[in-house]
């Protein structure tokens, strides 16, 4: 038994586990209205998008050319990353010299965390985020080793890709340093090495600040509406409350890697880590970042409390109660990082979960409210009976005198993915979809098919025949009550309105 479970067959087994995990529930909802924006980004491949760098487009590109784009096709990818997540983080646990039960704490702490179940269970820039930061830590714990200078070469290379997908390495970028002025390797920073790092990663990312110059920066404008309509409802207590709660039973294992990393003299050579978890989480309770932020720090501090716990309980029987204690504190919280059942089920275990056992940030969404279900799952559901009231709109009219349009990317991305409707397509403003729209409508438009939650006062002026044709009745789902309206008799010609609305 010994022999069979070495260091890397334990990262093997633990890998593979949350791979099928991720794929075993996936059919349990539907697709995420995030999903269907990334699936578009996939058929409009380009070097940026509205409020994405380009990677999440080609991996989404992928996924669909050689796998599908049913929905367990496209949660495939993720799933295979939320493996090699837990793969990466077993090597800094053997990096950090821990042995068999460090490398078993270490999987079963990560594997039943709600937070990297829900981060890989969909497809999502998120799960390459954490991905490509667990990275970053792995490459600079082998720096912290060696002192080679191809570590800094391949710090560069994995900061340029994590760029290309996603901004936020920026604050990477940011706490680094922050953190290497509390370390004697601050004399680093002197040398040229961590500048041509940061040299290589610019040049990766260097099309896609291309794009956005060409395209007037559409990422500060989405960073706007962020901070305006998101961030501005983040309170610093909820956001540290979160810190402590998002990975569930974990924190027995990731706050001892924290004080592990910065006190224990066995670790000052690696103390680099934890001041730079400290400085990252600094940054984002003074930018007012979201509590999910921070989770790519995490797998440094989780692989060095597994070391910390391994030397500090030499007894068999101690190490078999903290790995119990710890499963049986994760595995009632499971369903609020994975959907284990079907929304019906779901949702008293939510009623449960709130009101009963103190769980209410699981239900709080981004604009503060407490709702049935957490906001990603109830972002999950409505979405083809909203595809079902389309088609029923747009059915009896002649092909090329209609067009669809949808007030947001998730409705747009639900009705293309499930109806036929490539050509005219679907339109909408929103997001990378406002990219896509055309300057000019066929001349023998004559039919809007108008998808929102009210019919607005310009579409009622500009229309003489409006039917309601129904609107998305799931209770749980974040649609409730989004509807959609078949407009006819135009009052003035349509194609002309539409290119003067531009």
């Amino acid at each position: 038994m010994k022999t069979f479970l070495t260091p890397l067959r334990i990262a093997v087994v633990f890998a593979l586990a949350k791979t099928l995990v991720h794929l075993y529930t996936a059919q349990n909802l539907g697709f995420h209205r995030d999903e269907f924006l990334y699936l578009a980004l996939g058929r409009h491949l380009a070097w940026g998008f509205w409020s994405n760098p380009p990677f999440i487009g080609f991996v989404s590109w992928v996924s669909q050319t050689f796998v599908g784009d049913s929905l367990w096709a496209t949660r495939l990818i993720p799933a295979l990353l939320g493996g090699g997540l837990l793969w990466v983080t077993a090597l800094m646990v053997r990096e950090f010299g821990g042995g068999r039960f460090a490398q078993l704490l270490c999987g079963t702490a990560m594997l039943l965390s709600v937070a990297w179940l829900r981060s890989f269970s969909m497809l999502q820039p998120v799960c390459f985020d954490i991905f490509c930061w667990t990275l970053l830590s792995y490459l600079l714990l082998k720096w912290l080793k060696t002192k080679e200078m191809r570590w800094w070469w391949w710090i560069g290379v994995a900061a340029g890709i994590g760029l290309l997908n996603k901004y936020s390495i920026v604050f990477w970028a940011l706490a680094l340093p922050l953190a290497l002025l509390c370390t004697p390797e601050r004399k680093e920073l002197l040398s040229r090495r961590p500048w041509l790092a940061a040299g290589m990663a610019f040049l990766i990312v260097l099309p896609n600040v291309i794009w956005q110059w060409a395209h007037h920066f559409p990422v500060l404008h989405h960073m706007r509406e962020l901070a305006e309509n998101q961030l501005v409802n983040i309170k610093v207590v909820n956001f540290l409350a979160d810190q402590l709660l998002m990975n569930g039973a974990g924190v027995f294992v990731w706050m001892a890697g924290l004080f592990y990393l910065l006190r224990a003299r066995a670790m000052q050579p690696y103390r680099l880590l934890g001041w730079f978890y400290v400085a990252i989480l600094l940054l984002f309770i003074a930018l007012s970042g979201k509590s999910y932020y921070t989770l790519g720090a995490y797998p440094a501090l989780f692989a060095a409390g597994a070391v910390f716990w391994e030397k500090f309980l030499q007894k068999t029987g101690w190490r078999a109660l903290l790995t119990t204690t710890i499963v049986a504190l994760s595995i009632p919280l499971l369903p609020t990082g994975i959907p284990l059942w079907p929304a019906e089920r779901l949702a008293p275990y939510f009623q449960w979960l709130s009101k009963d056992a103190g769980g209410e940030s699981a239900v709080r969404w981004e604009s503060g409210n407490l709702e049935a279900l957490p906001q990603d799952y109830a972002d999950m559901l409505g979405w083809e009976e909203l595809a079902g009231l389309a088609r029923s709109a747009v059915q009896g009219e002649p092909a090329g005198t209609w067009i669809v349009y949808a007030e947001n990317y998730g409705q747009a991305g639900a009705i293309e993915h499930f109806l036929p409707l490539r050509r005219p397509g679907v339109l909408s403003f929103s997001d990378s979809w406002r990219l896509w729209v055309p300057d000019t409508l066929p001349a023998g438009v004559r039919t809007f098919i108008y998808v929102n939650n009210e019919l607005g006062e310009d579409v009622q002026a500009l229309f003489g025949d409006i039917q309601k044709i129904g609107e998305v009745q799931n209770p749980l789902a974040r649609e409730r009550g989004t509807a959609v309206y078949r407009c006819r008799a135009p009052r003035s010609d349509f194609p002309d309105f539409w290119s003067g609305a531009l």
